[in-house]
């Protein structure tokens, strides 16, 4: 009997426990994730990586600065000395700008390098006619360099709802975690109740002592699926653990005493039902759909780039020279002073290029597949969640009445055996059945949430809706 009584104290002890509870509610949560997670501050590092990549696709628009010096010395000879020393200013039409000086002395200079002694400033220009004039490599890295932001913009989109949708899937597991054990609570707590009753009443000789026995073992059953609730509550803070951070290096852990917010049924109704209904309007803007456009655009780009290697390679050079005066830096300008010049390539058979033409010509192809199939893929799959949300607020609501049905049965059936006309097994059998209706109440509520979120996931919505 100390047995006995010592279970039942202990069953009070246990209901007793946590009545001063810190509540962490959804968007409290919510908020820590998105602001500390490392995966927001790994998104975030997309954006660098984008700027990054832009800069040094504009480093091919740089200046560049060039300077040559070549001395020969022989027998007390000066044989020569040529330097030379330029800048060069890439221009995004494909047309170089040049500005140099050259001073050359000695006394075996080569005609070509003959120049005034005080040296000779040139200015120029070399443009392209043919390959290069629309397009070349590094008019193509700063376009990639474009695309790419664009897909970063993408990719964080997709990681952020990813991260949002795991960590909200997490919360909502923690919370009917935590409505398992309530419920498990209050069957315990039911349990202990009549135990008690049925004992006191065994002792004044009301009760058989097999109705002792059938409520105890009810009470060892909810002690049971208590320590179950129990343990699966326990896993399911430990999973939640991993989404809380600070600044995304140090981990969190959630008090003991920490409780989450009761279920809202209605969470994210109005959101999924007004995206269901503009659905087909803005799929065409879906991250996963936008990055094939942008992998078309590389493309492209190869394609153009192919194109232009099919053109001879054409680059006229024109560059005036001034001499350097006695008495300036400058000499007079005379437009017949200048260096001008031409020169041309082609590949005779370009099948190289061809080839590569042909090829892009099939990614394009496959991309664009591919981007077909996706689309209804998001499609079928959005369609498919919009039903499964649909179908489990039916399911929910027939459980929500099932749950009211069962606790009136309960209660008359708890009248009757009060003035004798029922028995503990009854009353065992419709407390079950209530119970069990209230776990399954919580599991619809879940998925019907879980529905919500999954849609908000597969639209790339998640984490303008929070």
């Amino acid at each position: 009997m100390r047995y006995i009584l010592g279970i039942v104290f202990s069953i009070y002890s246990l209901i007793a426990i946590g009545q001063d509870n810190t509540v962490l509610t959804f968007s409290e949560y919510m908020e820590l994730v998105k602001e500390n997670h490392p995966v927001m501050y790994q998104a975030n590092l997309l954006d660098e990586m984008a700027v990054s990549t832009k800069r040094m696709a504009r480093g091919g628009f740089d200046p560049k600065l060039e300077a040559d010096w070549n001395h020969k010395s022989f027998d007390d000879k000066n044989y020569y000395s040529v330097a030379s020393s330029a800048v060069k200013i890439p221009t995004w039409y494909g047309i170089d700008l040049k500005a140099g000086y050259d001073r050359n002395n000695g006394i075996f200079l080569n005609d070509s390098d003959e120049i005034p002694t005080r040296g000779l400033w040139s200015a120029g220009i070399s443009v392209p006619l043919g390959k290069g004039l629309v397009i070349d490599n590094r008019r193509a890295e700063l376009k990639r360099a474009d695309i790419f932001q664009s897909v970063t913009d993408q990719e964080q989109v997709l990681m952020t709802n990813k991260l949002l949708f795991d960590a909200s899937n997490t919360y909502l597991t923690w919370q009917a975690s935590q409505t398992y054990l309530d419920i498990a609570t209050e069957g315990l707590e039911l349990s202990s109740i009549r135990f008690s009753g049925t004992r006191q009443s065994y002792i004044n000789g009301d009760k058989p002592a097999i109705d002792t026995l059938e409520s105890f073992i009810s009470l060892q059953t909810r002690q049971l699926d208590y320590q179950k609730a129990e343990q699966i509550l326990e896993n399911a803070t430990l999973a939640l653990n991993n989404y809380l951070w600070i600044e995304g290096v140090t981990p969190l852990e959630l008090e003991d005493n920490t409780v989450p917010e009761k279920m809202d049924i209605e969470l994210l109704r109005l959101t999924t039902d007004s995206l269901s209904l503009l659905q087909d309007q803005w799929l065409a803007s879906h991250p996963e759909l936008l990055l094939y456009e942008y992998k078309l655009a590389n493309i492209d780009i190869d394609q153009r780039l192919a194109k232009e290697e099919l053109k001879p390679d054409v680059r006229i050079n024109y560059n005036p020279l001034v001499g350097v005066a006695d008495d300036a830096l400058f000499d007079q300008f005379n437009a017949n002073n200048y260096k001008l010049g031409a020169t041309i390539s082609y590949p005779l058979m370009q099948r190289k290029q061809r080839g590569k033409i042909q090829l892009n010509k099939i990614k394009i192809q496959d991309t664009e597949f591919k981007r077909t199939s996706k689309n209804q893929e998001l499609s079928v799959k959005l369609d498919t969640y919009i039903n499964n949300i649909r179908q489990t607020q039916r399911q929910y609501e027939l459980l929500d009445e099932t749950v009211k049905n069962y606790n009136r049965m309960l209660i008359a059936e708890n009248r009757k055996l009060s003035v004798g006309e029922s028995s503990i097994f009854l009353v065992n059998s419709r407390e079950n059945k209530y119970l069990e209706s209230r776990y399954k109440q919580v599991e619809a509520s879940r998925k019907l949430l879980i529905n919500r979120f999954t849609y908000l996931l597969y639209s790339a919505r998640i984490g303008t809706t929070m």
